[in-house]
């Protein structure tokens, strides 16, 4: 080898360079999973301040809480996409629970927004008519 000009990489250089990104991937994607799962969280509890707002505005012109079909109307289609009695806002539900009626309506209102990854729960918040947005689930 002494007389011999080497050119490129040898294979054990090669497997530590791929070790290494290995290793860095290992740590810099769950980061960034949390990361993403922070951001969309705030901006579910924004989209519920939005709610909120809405609903005060709605029960200011009509003497009553909306149902979310009805909010999304009344706030020009800006809430998310109606999905029978949810509103769907990138991967989070947004729902009325329990399923008030008009009577209810009169006084005050609780919606929830959740969102599921591989069949469960992984994030739950809760708005009413006091404007608190609770965290059930982080």
């Amino acid at each position: 080898m002494s007389g011999k000009d080497n050119k490129g990489f040898t294979l054990i250089e090669l497997i530590l360079v791929i070790a290494i990104i290995g290793m860095l991937l290992a740590v810099a994607v769950p980061s960034l999973t949390k990361s993403r799962d922070a951001a969309d969280s705030v901006a579910a509890m924004a989209h519920l301040r939005a709610i909120h707002t809405n609903q005060s505005m709605y029960r200011f012109a009509k003497g009553r809480y909306a149902r979310l079909g009805e909010l999304n109307t009344f706030a020009g289609d800006s809430l998310g996409r109606t999905v029978g009695s949810t509103l769907r806002q990138r991967d989070f539900t947004y729902l009325l629970f329990p399923t008030p009626s008009d009577t209810t309506l009169r006084t005050g209102y609780d919606v929830i927004a959740y969102r599921i990854r591989e069949g469960r729960v992984i994030s739950h918040f809760q708005v009413s008519e006091d404007g608190l947005i609770r965290t059930i689930l982080p």
